[in-house]
């Protein structure tokens, strides 16, 4: 076995993988012989990302990690994402494998929300909130979100009955409107509610800054339909409740 460094040039680039968010500065090329089914040499190479943190020194090495499973969020001296980008983030860790573990595990959404917002905040990159065009040029900020949701049942043997999930697709994301990650497994409506209502209040709390309502699409046959109304008049109030617990 070898190995080789490859030393990047700046700016760099922010990467993420497996919920892990990293300056990219070099790459750790490792050369390995191996033998394949038909009894030939082959020589195997993996590429890991060697990434900074902030407030260490020195660099990381993701050795569980290829670069070919890294996302770049965005260069040091731009560091904006977009709300769509932190979608694809969320959708990435809500189901991590875990070191030492068989099986993959869901994140709860109503605390990770939060905290996988923290990360971003701690190494200083800005995500910026959907704005929309006024009638005379002006950009200002969404104030209403939509999210749609869809609802399946869980295969046989699950630890829940029920999925229910978001739905956006970049390609027509002006239909589907702006994309927030909402993803919990349920057994019944009391649990459904009490799920995404914590799953607002996550999103309330790592958006302080900003002045919106979120409220649920959904399908008029959906048997959960009645559920999402109700949070859907309780928007405005739950938000207030978000900013008054801040305040104390």
């Amino acid at each position: 076995m070898d190995t080789q460094i490859l030393n990047l040039k700046e700016p760099y680039e922010y990467i993420y993988c497996n919920g892990s968010v990293g300056l990219h500065i070099a790459t750790l090329i490792v050369y390995e012989a191996g033998v394949n089914n038909d009894g030939e040499y082959v020589l195997e190479t993996h590429s890991h990302p060697v990434v900074k943190y902030k407030n260490r020194p020195g660099g990381t090495v993701w050795n569980r990690a290829e670069l070919t499973d890294c996302h770049v969020l965005c260069r040091e001296d731009n560091k904006r994402i977009t709300m769509a980008q932190f979608h694809e983030y969320m959708n990435e860790i809500g189901v991590i494998h875990l070191e030492d573990k068989d099986e993959d595990i869901n994140l709860p959404m109503a605390l990770e929300v939060p905290l996988w917002k923290s990360v971003f905040d701690t190494n200083g990159i800005e995500i910026e909130w959907p704005m929309i065009t006024k009638y005379d040029g002006e950009k200002e900020p969404i104030e209403q979100i939509t999210v749609t949701l869809e609802f399946t049942n869980n295969p046989e043997g699950s630890k829940h009955k029920y999925l229910c999930k978001d739905i956006y697709f970049k390609d027509i994301a002006d239909v589907c409107g702006v994309p927030l990650y909402f993803s919990l497994e349920f057994d019944t409506k009391e649990d459904l509610k009490a799920g995404l209502r914590n799953g607002m209040m996550a999103y309330y709390r790592a958006f302080s800054n900003h002045d919106f309502y979120i409220c649920f699409g959904h399908i008029d046959e959906c048997e959960f339909a009645d559920v999402l109304r109700e949070l859907s008049s309780e928007s405005g109030k739950i938000r207030r409740e978000c900013l008054e617990d801040d305040d104390v």
